[in-house]
């Protein structure tokens, strides 16, 4: 009983967190950094034409991204960076980057700064909770929960495996 009140209390305080660091109703693309020192963040996007498995990139707006863990980007200690595309303020599209990955996008990107461990949690979780997003959605913020290195991050998780 009070892990399920600590879990609601928690996703409640997320999303108050979470509405502090992205505009309401904002559209485009959004990125932020988080500090956590113990987040996978060696993740950057590959060429993958031909057998080339270099780096060339993200293209944010590509529907065919493929992503690497190894060349330049890894295991570079530091931020992990978080792209997210919304519509009137709704998440379209997560991605989990290395900060030193080189993304593009044919419209600007508006950078949230650095966002605390807690508020960055506490946004992926809100995202998990919302069973009106798209589920292709809700599973790249459960991927970026169990990225994360955050004890609360992994009990929350935990939390979702021992209700069903």
């Amino acid at each position: 009983m009070i892990l399920l009140l600590a879990l609601t209390f928690a996703v409640v305080c997320g999303e108050a967190l979470a509405a502090g660091f992205l505009p309401a109703n904002a559209t485009g693309w959004h990125t932020w950094q988080v500090d956590e020192p113990n987040s996978l963040t060696a993740m950057c996007c590959s060429n993958s034409r031909r057998g080339d498995g270099s780096e060339a990139g993200c293209n944010l707006d590509s529907r065919n991204i493929s992503f690497s863990d190894g060349g330049s980007c890894a295991a570079t200690p530091g931020p992990l960076q978080v792209y997210v595309r919304l519509e009137d303020g709704r998440v379209k599209d997560i991605r989990m980057l290395s900060a030193n990955c080189v993304v593009a996008t044919d419209s600007k990107i508006a950078d949230q700064g650095l966002v605390s461990v807690g508020e960055n949690i506490g946004w992926f979780r809100s995202v998990v909770e919302d069973r009106s997003l798209a589920q292709s959605v809700r599973e790249e913020a459960l991927f970026a929960l169990a990225s994360s290195g955050s004890d609360s991050a992994y009990a929350y998780l935990d939390g979702l495996l021992s209700r069903r």
